[in-house]
């Protein structure tokens, strides 16, 4: 729960002076969450998905993180700050969850290949 309401929202923001962008989750009116990033560097707004239903916004927010960690990237500040170079994968994913595709139903899953067998 973000300010006691469910998270509905996704966006990702870039840092173009650092090569950074930050993507997260928060619920109802975006402008103050967007504010306070924007003082922080983060002024260029490339995805803002609002009104997502149910627990969509907090599960895209963990398949992006997962495929990130998949891609073998590391966050550069807190654990949703990446360099810009993730940025296109970052936006496909965001695409395919919220352009009318169908989100998965569960958790991203890690698989694992035992070579050994």
């Amino acid at each position: 729960m973000c300010a006691g309401k469910a998270w509905d929202v996704f966006y990702v923001v870039v840092d173009e002076i650092n090569d950074t962008i930050k993507f997260g989750i928060t619920s109802g009116d975006p402008r103050p969450r967007l504010g306070m990033h924007a003082r922080d560097g983060f002024g260029d707004v490339v995805r803002l998905v609002e009104g997502l239903p149910g627990d969509l916004a907090p599960r895209l927010e963990r398949a992006v993180l997962a495929a990130l960690r998949d891609a073998r990237e590391a966050p550069v500040r807190g654990r949703e700050y990446f360099p810009a170079h993730v940025l296109p994968l970052v936006l496909d994913l965001v695409d395919g969850w919220t352009a009318g595709a169908p989100a998965p139903v569960g958790e991203p899953v890690q698989l694992a290949l035992n070579i050994a067998a």
